[in-house]
């Protein structure tokens, strides 16, 4: 396919990236507004950045790569944080504008941009507190804007801690409530991004399927000839494939499987203990010389079962049919451990017992439609909040903690001018969003407090719960910042040539 070259793409990429931000910036802060994404399945109406930014498309392919800038940055944030993604766009936006006004070598920009960035997370690090378990439902009704919501989510990691795995769900009626269940969360994922089948979240959700766990390596389509011809006997269209290895061709085949619709797939890597751990929770057989299971004499018998897999790059969750093989593991683990004389050793097995018998919690979420998928949204954002800020603390909410920082930055380098203004863009759009006037509110604010944009009052931001996870501001602003620094360096874009339409 031909490639086309444009010199001096900026302009209209920044016609895109801005497009996206002010989308996703007039959502920000307790009066921002939402934003309706038409979807011929499942329409939504939602003010979550990641989720608005990840619908947009545009017609025009350097207007859309600046787009796509921000779609990265507010992706990472996710990765990274689980929230913040709108304060991400609206940081991405104010540097951006303040780097085009600069008069100096764009290389230069980036390079003074990028050793600024230490000194404000040192900042952002010295106003952080520590929280206290009492505050988490503060951090929650923040994200979520919903008491009862709050109230849950505070109460599943008060009870399960801050590695509690969380499962959001729709509820049959329209009560929200919490459940308990089975369930194994691995630290690996799927291998090809294009296994997710919920695009917005980057998933790949699969209920009540087939598990076939490989120790050796598939590395022809000889090898999967007896498991498809199990598929086909049995009537299974989907499965989970969890191998040590894979040939890139037979990985290639799976995934033209996928998208044909031949068969709905996915396929995760694991290795060592981690794929006997999935082999006992799924209560499967694997494909070992170990277990005498070859590709050849493998059975219907040696799948295990899911009744639920949720799997994105780096982390699976396994919630299984039957749960007796799983504990029966369990045992044979503890009692390892017990006769274990190696203190590294015997650690290990313990923690990967604890590992095999933790609790999932599943919050399922009633409501209307529209408001449900709102609800479910928040939920996310609000569980992912919570467990970031018990990881690294909060800070002061509402755009205060970068507006102070910014306040006391006494700029000495070009990229400490740029972000001496740029700190304060999320606090002015929380402002603007309440309908305020932004130089009027900060002219009369009271030293040690902020502004209570829902109350439309002075007040002490921590002492309210108007508080944001420090790891969330981090990352924040992290991510605008090395993306903007980046984008204002290209001269030039090299993209697929379109043939213009007759």
């Amino acid at each position: 396919m031909s490639q086309i070259v444009s010199f001096n793409p900026l302009s209209k990429m920044l016609v895109g990236l801005n497009i996206a931000c002010d989308a996703a910036g007039g959502t920000l802060g307790p009066k921002g507004k939402n934003v309706y994404i038409d979807d011929p399945m499942v329409p939504k109406i939602t003010n979550d950045g990641h989720t608005i930014i990840s619908h947009i498309e545009l017609p025009d392919k350097l207007e859309n790569m600046g787009l796509k800038i921000a779609k990265s940055s507010c992706a990472r944030t996710v990765d990274e944080a689980g929230d913040g993604t709108t304060t991400t766009a609206v940081l991405l936006q104010a540097i951006m504008r303040e780097c085009m006004k600069r008069p100096e070598n764009p290389m230069v920009i980036r390079k003074s941009l990028l050793e600024a960035l230490p000194k404000i997370l040192v900042s952002i690090k010295k106003s952080s507190h520590k929280i206290d378990k009492k505050d988490i439902k503060k951090v929650a009704l923040i994200s979520s804007e919903d008491e009862v919501l709050a109230t849950a989510i505070s109460n599943i990691l008060q009870k399960l801690g801050s590695d509690a795995t969380v499962k959001v769900e729709d509820a049959l009626d329209n009560t929200t409530s919490v459940s308990m269940t089975d369930g194994y969360e691995a630290s690996v994922g799927y291998l090809d991004p294009r296994f997710s089948n919920n695009k917005t979240k980057a998933i790949c959700e699969m209920k009540n399927v087939p598990v076939v766990v490989c120790e050796k390596k598939i590395s022809a389509m000889s090898d999967l000839k007896r498991i498809l011809e199990l598929f086909e006997a049995a009537s299974i269209s989907e499965g989970v494939f969890v191998v040590e290895d894979i040939d890139n061709a037979i990985l290639g085949q799976f995934l033209l499987w996928k998208m044909s619709g031949q068969l709905s797939c996915c396929v995760i890597r694991a290795q060592g203990d981690v794929l006997k751990d999935i082999e006992a929770c799924v209560g499967a057989t694997r494909v070992s010389d170990s277990t005498g299971v070859s590709f050849q004499k493998i059975d219907i018998r040696h799948f295990g079962k899911c009744k639920e897999i949720i799997s994105n790059d780096n982390k699976t969750l396994f919630i299984p049919e039957d749960s007796k093989k799983s504990k029966t593991y369990v045992g044979v683990l503890k009692q390892r451990a017990a006769e274990e004389r190696n203190s590294y050793v015997k650690e290990k097995l313990i923690r990967r017992a604890s590992q095999m018998t933790g609790s999932i919690a599943v919050l399922k979420i009633g409501s209307p439609d529209f408001n449900r998928e709102y609800l479910k949204d928040k939920a996310d954002d609000a569980i992912r909040a919570c467990k970031a800020a018990l990881e690294e603390g909060i800070v002061d909410g509402g755009g205060m903690c970068l507006y102070r920082i910014a306040e006391t930055l006494k700029p000495k380098t070009i990229g400490e001018e740029i972000l001496k203004k740029a700190l304060s863009s999320p606090l002015r759009k929380i402002i603007e969003n309440a309908g305020e006037d932004y130089a009027e509110i900060i002219k009369d604010m009271p030293k040690g407090q902020g502004y209570d944009a829902k109350r439309g009052c002075y007040a002490n931001m921590i002492e309210c719960g108007i508080i944001d996870p420090t790891k969330v501001e981090r990352s924040s602003l992290s991510n605008a910042l090395s993306n903007a620094a980046n984008l204002i360096t290209s001269h030039a874009s090299i993209s697929e040539y379109t043939p213009p339409k007759d």
